[in-house]
């Protein structure tokens, strides 16, 4: 009596909301800025980022749309499942409960087993064959996202550098216009005062004039030389600015889709790390080799789960081999409802993702529109770049 009303409870750690520092998967994700296009080199430049935004957002929106369809695919076969015929469901039901005690039975009779949970037991058989490189590819994807918050920062900081330093020739170029009128206008005035003097009262000033005239050539040329300095180093930040905030774009979306990748494996995996999941790995391959001996005394086991796996395929479940391990589910509503919404969650989290990476590739195309359209005199030039970019993908 009391095993069919058991609930089946995952692990608790295995449906925490896992959250990658930095990263907040309910918000579109990291937001990036446009760059400065006010000349034919900016324009270039903010074109060839947003087309490697594109190719990014692309790339990865092929990868979660296939993820997509196999949540998708879990999903239509529990609504199968729901719909079949009351027939249907009580052969189904009454071979789900004989896996569960079988399985019950032997589970009591190996209590000194490792330890596992079963729904995490379930994704490392399904994931047997690739689950090394899933873990090496974790790992390599934790050590980035760490790498890419100090470069993030790095990059802010040298951004923040530049505003100052572009604010500060600026103020220098105004400076320059306020002395240079200051200063034609007191040599306007002296020069009148010198040639009164000359030529009104006969007072010899020629060498004064000269010396004025010499001072004016100086200081002209001064001004002209420290104008030009400023001109170059706001021109040099800004190029600069621009390339600090296009590498700043593509690093934050890779980070974007990086850390919801990982958060979405760790949510899949029920773990918090790549080491918790080499972890779970190692606890998975002792227990299927002491499994696998109990499975040879088990053959009434074995023999309940491939008639419920007929069963499921008769009924044109797709999936059927997966519901071996979550039989209870079959005959207890509240455990598939709590499938169902693990499910939910996960395909939540992918159309998130879709949405982020769908919004990046709008954003983008649009920013190439309006560039191109408010130069239109180097329209087919600019245009050249986004063919380049499309012919490189093939």
């Amino acid at each position: 009596m009391g095993l069919f009303k058991k609930k089946k409870k995952y692990e608790d750690d295995f449906l925490d909301d896992l959250v990658i520092d930095g990263f907040d998967e309910n918000k579109s994700g990291i937001e990036t800025e446009p760059l400065e296009a006010d000349t034919l080199e900016n324009k270039k430049q903010a074109i060839e980022n947003c087309c490697d935004r594109i190719t990014s957002a692309n790339s990865r929106i092929a990868e979660l749309k296939i993820e997509y369809q196999t949540v998708n695919s879990y999903l239509n076969d529990i609504m199968l499942i729901e719909n079949l015929s009351a027939e249907q469901k009580e052969e189904i039901i009454e071979y789900a409960k004989r896996v569960v005690v079988l399985d019950k039975d032997r589970k009591d009779f190996g209590k000194s087993m490792s330890k596992l949970s079963d729904k995490q037991y379930r994704y490392m058989h399904d994931n047997e064959e690739e689950i090394a490189d899933i873990i090496k590819s974790m790992a390599e994807d934790e050590k980035y996202c760490e790498s890419v918050k100090t470069d993030m920062r790095y990059l802010e900081g040298e951004k923040a550098g530049l505003q100052i330093e572009i604010k500060e020739q600026k103020r220098i170029i105004r400076s320059l216009y306020e002395i240079s009128k200051f200063a034609v206008s007191a040599f306007v005035v002296l020069m009148s005062i010198l040639l009164v003097m000359e030529f009104g009262y006969n007072k010899n000033v020629t060498g004064l004039i000269y010396a004025v005239i010499a001072c004016a050539v100086v200081f002209t040329a001064t001004i002209f030389t420290v104008r030009n300095k400023a001109d170059y180093e706001l021109k040099l930040a800004k190029i600069r600015m621009n390339r600090a905030i296009g590498l700043l774009n593509k690093i934050k979306i890779k980070y974007v889709n990086i850390a919801g990748k990982l958060s979405y494996l760790y949510e899949k995996y029920g773990v918090k790390s790549s080491y918790q999941l080499s972890k779970v790995w190692a606890a998975y391959l002792t227990l299927k080799k002491e499994r696998e001996v109990y499975n040879k005394a088990s053959v009434r086991l074995i023999e309940a789960e491939d008639s419920l796996v007929s069963l499921l395929k008769r009924a044109t479940v797709k999936d059927a081999g997966i519901w071996i391990n979550q039989a209870y589910a079959l005959f207890n509503e509240s455990d598939m409802e709590e499938i169902k919404e693990h499910l939910y969650k996960r395909r939540e989290k992918l159309k998130s993702s879709l949405d982020y990476n769908n919004e990046v590739m709008d954003k983008s195309r649009e920013e190439i529109k309006m560039i191109v359209l408010s130069n239109s005199e180097h329209a087919d030039e600019l245009m050249k770049i986004l063919e380049a970019y499309e012919e490189s993908l093939g």
